[in-house]
């Protein structure tokens, strides 16, 4: 594990404890981030499709990684929304 997969899944791991989400469907260019008792975040058109290009490209970069855990990564500054 390198250090910047160890960063992503640590990232990931917070998101997990917190109950947090994360469903992705890449054909209808949605993404939605939702937490226990908490308002979630919805994106769709351009922006779920950035959210998804960013998460395959994480997974091509570091092969290691599945999609679930690099989705948890880079819905953890929006779980800080979400949680604040």
């Amino acid at each position: 594990m390198t250090r910047a997969t160890r960063f992503i899944r640590a990232a990931a791991q917070r998101c997990i404890n917190g109950g947090v989400t994360v469903d992705c469907d890449s054909a209808y260019s949605t993404v939605a981030i939702d937490a226990p008792g908490q308002d979630g975040v919805f994106m769709q058109g351009d922006e779920a499709d950035q959210f998804i290009t960013e998460r395959d490209a994480l997974c091509k970069r570091y092969p290691s990684l599945d999609e679930t855990t690099a989705e948890l990564a880079l819905a953890e500054p929006y779980a800080e929304c979400i949680f604040n």
